[in-house]
């Protein structure tokens, strides 16, 4: 699902100072022909744009610009602080790159949208890279970003979208970041992404697909997918899972003009024998939301700790597959604050912590202790082992 690339004269332009990046030696050139561009250069945007773009394209290339690298090596791209970046196609976040978008506004206006879409995609080198094996290493901080603004203005019909979309890759960060109005989609999905942190993150608002009006566990903030036949935005089409994940400090609620998220993370994919592994929810505010407040499926050695859950349709559910042979292992649900909840567009309330088992999906080594909520539920029992009792008030 990449787009397309630019023809080469673009290829020996130096990117505009206002980036912050420094012309490069011949011979750095040189390697950037070899390589080529991994951005696309659409039409119709503005000189920062272009010159972030060129940057990026640097970046991809090993040419650092003025702002040098960071303590992880990645070179450091800067958007322009207190501008609008208007983009007309997808940004391409390459390996080894720090975009830091600090005080810069983001906004979607794409000049051919695709029926789906992403503001921002990882480089992902071929249609045949799959496991974690894109350029990894990739850090964005800051920002705010809003899909829909961009449309609405000039009059355009809004494509359903994700905003951060990383795909096949490992070490990733993303920190800082405040995101609006989501239609349909995820603010942030890690797709088969390996060692990922999102941090204090503002996740506000969204708008649902009315085909998932009564699945509303569709709309996750942060979605963790596998990258599977109907789901893989770039690379190969492998069923790779995610792993090593924390979802750290981040807000969730309703922004000033669209509802809250379904919720805050989780997933709604799965094959037999494929499991998310590793993953820390802790220290989340989430507020609002029209389904659990946090609802991990198909995801073990998860543990979820000090969050804080309010005005939400329901607080904690850790789901096992219904249709898929995937046994669960480690399940941890400490410490959260749920309450209170409030009823959906039916007049139904969730549970406030909950975990449900299958005959083919079980789930081993569950512990529910030193949480505040109105219910607890065990759905299955007969399916699950618990580490000790578990929690009933």
């Amino acid at each position: 699902m990449e787009l397309g690339r630019r023809d080469a004269v673009r290829l020996g332009i130096t990117a505009l100072a206002g980036a912050g990046v420094a012309g490069a030696a011949p011979a750095a050139y040189a390697t950037r022909r070899a390589v080529g561009p991994v951005n696309p250069y659409p039409a119709g945007e503005d000189d920062a744009v272009v010159a972030l773009r060129h940057a990026l394209d640097d970046a991809a290339n090993g040419i650092a610009g003025l702002a040098g690298r960071d303590g992880q090596g990645r070179i450091i791209v800067r958007a322009t602080a207190n501008h609008r970046h208007v983009l007309r196609a997808r940004l391409i976040i390459p390996g080894n790159t720090h975009l830091d978008a600090t005080d810069a506004r983001f906004v979607a206006g794409f000049t051919s949208p695709n029926s789906s879409e992403t503001m921002v995609l990882n480089h992902v080198p071929s249609a045949a890279t799959g496991g974690y094996g894109a350029p990894g290493n990739i850090r964005i901080t800051g920002g705010s970003w809003d899909p829909i603004w961009q449309y609405a203005q000039e009059g355009n019909p809004v494509p359903p979208s994700n905003v951060i979309t990383m795909q096949h890759t490992s070490g990733v960060e993303l920190v800082g970041l405040t995101i609006y109005n989501v239609k349909w989609y995820h603010a942030i999905e890690l797709n088969a992404v390996r060692n990922a942190t999102v941090r204090g993150c503002g996740l506000y608002g969204w708008i649902l697909d009315p085909q998932y009006k009564d699945k509303r566990y569709h709309g996750e903030a942060i979605q963790l997918d596998i990258a599977g036949s109907q789901n893989t935005w770039a690379g190969a089409k492998d069923n790779t899972p995610c792993t090593d994940i924390r979802v750290l400090e981040n807000t969730c609620d309703h922004s000033g003009t669209q509802g809250s998220w379904g919720t805050l993370v989780g997933s709604h994919t799965a094959v037999s024998g494929v499991r998310h592994a590793r993953v820390w929810i802790e220290n989340n505010v989430v507020a609002n939301t029209s389904y659990d407040a946090i609802t991990p499926f198909n995801t073990e050695a998860v543990y979820i700790r000090g969050n804080r859950i309010t005005g939400c349709n329901g607080g904690v559910y850790v789901r096992a597959c219904e249709h898929e042979v995937n046994p669960l292992t480690t399940v941890e649900i400490t410490g959260n604050s749920v309450g209170p909840l409030v009823p959906d567009y039916k007049g139904q309330i969730r549970s406030g912590i909950g975990v449900i088992a299958r005959p083919d999906s079980p789930v081993s080594d569950v512990l529910v202790s030193g949480n505040t909520a109105p219910s607890f539920v065990y759905r299955n029992q007969e399916w699950m082992t618990f580490r000790q009792p578990p929690q009933t008030s």
